[in-house]
């Protein structure tokens, strides 16, 4: 569960609102597009391969996203667990067991949680590649860091990925593919507040 949580943090600070490339033209492509992007909602299906288990941990769920800097997660199948960060604070939240996990000092952060590609650029090589009608991108942070690769691919009309590979520095990869992609539907904002329940065990833990 800890490797779970672990794997889901980074992904979360990295995958999906840090989208940059080393080309001008596409850069300013991606902005043009990020500026017309109010909300998000997503189907993902997750895969986590690791040394130790001969068989990937396989996820399903739904990803929500609403500006400037509000998400949700609700992961399915092997884990059963909402992630909700709504600009200020963030959860992790288990159903089946009743906990919960606050994450102190996230704002630090929130310019890795959207469309902010000239912040991303500071902290990593990045490589874009158009192939037919994809756009491809490579990550390669520029310090040592637990994340030794990032790739996603964005179908060329659109600012979203549609799948996305991290290979950690131990060379465990995790895999997301995106479906049902929506645009700029009405998501309410109380879909990304999160208040313990009572007998919710609630553990803080804080950032570096």
């Amino acid at each position: 569960m800890t490797q779970i949580k672990n794997t889901l943090f980074i992904i979360i600070l990295l995958i999906l609102f840090t989208l940059s490339v080393s080309n001008a033209d596409i850069i300013d492509d991606l902005k043009a597009k990020q500026a017309k992007v109010k909300t998000i909602s997503a189907q993902f299906t997750q895969e986590k391969h690791t040394k130790l288990l001969a068989k990937p941990i396989k996820s399903t769920g739904r990803f929500l996203y609403k500006q400037p800097d509000r998400i949700r997660w609700e992961y399915q199948g092997g884990t059963n667990m909402h992630v909700i960060f709504n600009g200020r604070e963030f959860w992790l939240y288990y159903p089946d067991l009743n906990e919960a996990d606050k994450i102190n000092g996230m704002p630090q952060y929130s310019s890795l949680m959207h469309f902010d590609i000239s912040k991303m650029s500071e902290d990593y090589d990045i490589k874009g590649t158009r192939e037919r009608n994809l756009l491809k991108l490579r990550f390669t942070p520029k310090v040592k860091s637990p994340v030794a690769s990032i790739e996603m691919e964005f179908p060329e009309d659109s600012s979203f990925p549609k799948g996305l590979k991290l290979t950690d520095s131990n060379g465990e990869v995790t895999s997301i593919i995106f479906r049902d992609i929506k645009l700029n539907s009405d998501i309410q904002d109380n879909i990304f507040t999160f208040a313990p329940g009572k007998g919710t065990k609630v553990r803080e833990r804080s950032l570096p």
